[in-house]
């Protein structure tokens, strides 16, 4: 691949991801003009939008979708689309059709036709104020704006910036930057012009914010020049020795449009041209075009001056790499430990040990704010993804029948960017079910006195070393005893164990396939799936989800993730001299105690703490009914998983340690009841489990296959783990 191959399929990359951005900003404002169906200024920032997709889409060659969103830009005259009223239909379909055809041209295969989105733009065009524009030749503005022209040559005809360029330009000049205007000219020997209109534009965005790019690409005379609109901090001689292409660039023209009103006005520069140099002009605020300066719409208020954004876009794979590497300084540091600890043992009274011992502190200083640095830096706030659901609360509304909104909490709380991608199904599946399986019909909810407009309400907050996301609805809930009977008739439980089982334990049947207490089957529920992939993918992240649920009031779901899935504070144990490990903030308590104060009830193993009976999950072997077998000492574990406390039965406790997890995959071990690997500072091998599938397979165990839970989950896979050890070893 050539070096302009490359460079243009980095900027498509940059295109894919910002044109996404742009995609959900249009969601936005058209969810926003259906509620305010006269804002003018909403209508003029959809324009804006549409604009900018417009010239990405061009710059990188993607001409369809280029020439459609030109097409409805055109047809986005404000006095047209408010007469219109249609506006926020337009907007919803265009990001729909226009987001397939982005998709496509990721996965390159042939974008979907355009037509539907046409056929809306002509609805718009065909308004009677469309016609009487249509009839009428534009007049020239008494303010004197910048006129378009016709003329494809730039040195002699004024450039037609468009008033969100002009705007572009006074928020630049306000910020103290210098705009040039650039014109380079292509080597009409160049075999790719437009690979090397790529190159400049590059070249120059490296220097600054380009505000504005002439002509547009796919034109004849983008294959003879380009002209942008560049702010930036460097002098004119550095933008042009930047425009300087071999083989690609013949001639560049560097001119000052504008300097910050709050420079000095005795301050001059020159225009620069690599061919010969002209007469000095003046570069205070009275050289910019005076239109720009006078026109009191393009010159907003001094407390809307935009604030310059310091984003670095990072792919994340490299903040994987980094992130790996902080994993194996950690390592480093749990060895250095343990050699420092070793030389002390030795050497109680060597001189030097001192001098180890506060390197090794201020290495672990340095190395847990570099852990912390790094661990933020992944770090994303829940907006981006509850940006999407305000959209998907309307369609499956509208295809409902029903009137829900959607009230949103807790934007600002930050996840990890891999447990945010992850999460982003289940809470999918959790929004619709709220809104087609919770929220009643518009007549059953005036029945009921409630509300005609439903709510559903998306919540995200930190607890601890967690982040809790709930999805909550003020509509039916979840009838318990509907519940029981169902999964009775599907076979999941028998009737007499149905009837003792807590209505905690029966909600948990909804997460299981093909389980659903629907009457009907819809587009929206029904058919059983759906609720399965909320836990599994739970699982997967070592979360858990709970439900909290009143007939008649509504219902809530509860999802707990951590916060990354990197590093994690754990506690060590033993069982059968195995090490094993689990996260910290789970264990809410350590008790020990007797073997002969473990009771039996129903075959499932009991333990009375204090004034709460807790049901036990043994990791090992259950010991021989004897005397000295029952009087063996033993190590519990309280954990927390979901709202349910649990014992964990283990031999002995090898204490607190930072943990970086090693992934194993499928061919290595199949068993989900460990989630990962670490190797400790002594090069010994620990397997992290994973709770949630641990507590989940002991809850479903009959009660004549229940007690050992270590014989039957971890132990018959004793080969495997001993594989697994092997594995994370020499990864």
């Amino acid at each position: 691949m050539s070096q302009s191959d490359e460079r243009m399929a980095e900027l498509r990359e940059i295109f894919f991801e910002s044109a996404q951005e742009l995609l959900q900003a249009l969601n936005e404002q058209a969810l926003k003009l259906e509620k305010s169906p006269q804002d003018a200024e909403t209508v003029r920032t959809i324009r804006r939008i549409v604009h900018t997709l417009k010239g990405d889409a061009a710059a990188c060659g993607y001409h369809e979708l280029s020439e459609l969103a030109h097409e409805l830009e055109d047809a986005l005259a404000v006095e047209i689309a408010l007469e219109k009223g249609q506006l926020a239909e337009v907007a919803l379909n265009a990001a729909d059709i226009l987001g397939a055809m982005l998709e496509s041209y990721r996965k390159n295969v042939k974008p979907p036709s355009g037509a539907p989105l046409r056929k809306l733009i002509q609805g718009l065009q065909e308004a009677p104020a469309a016609k009487k524009s249509r009839g009428k030749k534009p007049a020239a503005k008494s303010r004197g704006r910048l006129q378009k022209t016709k003329s494809p040559n730039p040195s002699t005809a004024e450039t037609p910036w468009s008033e969100y360029e002009q705007l572009a330009l006074q928020s630049a000049l306000r910020q103290g930057k210098q705009v040039y205007d650039i014109t380079a000219y292509i080597d009409v020997n160049c075999g790719m012009p437009i690979a090397g209109r790529q190159l400049i534009h590059g070249a120059l965005a490296a220097l600054g914010e380009v505000l504005a790019v002439r002509p547009e690409a796919g034109t004849p005379e983008s294959l003879k020049f380009v002209q942008l609109l560049v702010a930036t901090e460097k002098k004119a001689e550095d933008v042009t020795a930047r425009c300087k292409i071999p083989a690609v660039v013949t001639r560049v023209k560097v001119q000052i449009v504008g300097t910050s009103p709050f420079t000095n006005k005795k301050t001059s520069a020159k225009r620069v041209e690599t061919e010969a140099a002209a007469p000095e002009i003046p570069t205070d605020a009275s050289a910019a075009p005076p239109d720009l300066l006078a026109d009191p719409e393009l010159h907003p208020q001094p407390n809307s001056a935009a604030i310059a954004e310091n984003v670095l876009r990072v792919g994340a794979e490299r903040i994987d790499n980094v992130l790996n590497l902080v994993g194996e300084l950690i390592i480093g540091k749990s060895m250095f430990q343990q050699a420092l600890n070793e030389f002390a043992k030795y050497s109680p009274k060597n001189p030097l040990r001192g001098k180890f011992a506060d390197a090794m502190a201020f290495q672990a200083r340095v190395l847990n704010d570099l852990q912390r640095s790094v661990m933020k830096i992944r770090m994303v706030p829940v907006e981006q993804l509850f940006r999407r659901f305000p959209r998907l609360v309307r369609d499956v509304a509208r295809q409902c029948g029903k009137e829900v909104e959607l009230v949103v909490s807790g934007q600002d709380t930050d996840l990890d960017k891999t447990i945010l991608d992850a999460i982003a199904e289940p809470l999918t599946h959790l929004v619709r079910n709220a809104v087609g399986h919770g929220i009643e019909s518009g007549e059953d909810r005036r029945r009921l006195n409630k509300p005609q407009l439903g709510t559903v309400s998306l919540a995200a907050y930190h607890q601890g070393n967690q982040v809790i996301i709930e999805v909550s609805d003020d509509g039916r809930g979840i009838d318990s005893a509907k519940v029981r009977a169902k999964a009775v008739e599907l076979g999941f439980i028998d009737a007499e164990e149905a009837a003792r089982l807590p209505e905690s334990e029966i909600l948990d049947f909804i997460f299981r396939p093909g389980f659903s207490t629907a009457d009907e089957i819809t587009e929206i529920s029904g058919r059983g799936v759906g609720m399965d992939v909320v836990q599994a993918v739970l699982h997967r992240l070592k979360g858990t989800v709970g439900i909290e649920t009143r007939v008649g009031s509504g219902t809530t779901f509860r999802l707990k993730l951590p916060l990354t899935l990197a590093i994690i504070k754990a506690i060590l144990f033993r069982v059968e001299h195995r090490l094993y490990a689990i996260p910290l903030h789970s264990v809410s308590e350590i008790a020990r105690t007797l073997e002969s104060e473990v009771h039996q009830v129903d075959n499932y193993e009991v333990l009375q703490l204090r004034n709460e009976v807790l049901p036990m999950v043994r990791l090992g072997k259950a010991p021989a009914p004897d005397a000295q077998g029952r009087s063996r000492k033993l190590f519990i574990l309280v954990i927390t998983v979901g709202e349910k406390k649990f014992g964990l039965i283990v031999d002995g406790l090898e204490g607190e340690e930072e943990l970086v997890i090693k992934a194993l995959d499928d061919q290595t071990i199949s068993t989900d009841l460990v989630s990962g690997a670490s190797i400790l500072g002594d090069g010994r091998v620990v397997l992290i489990l994973n709770l949630s599938a641990v507590v989940e397979h002991f809850s479903r165990l009959r009660p004549n296959a229940a007690g050992s839970v270590g014989s039957g989950l971890l132990l018959s896979y004793a080969d495997r783990l001993r594989l697994a050890e092997n594995t994370a070893v020499q990864s």
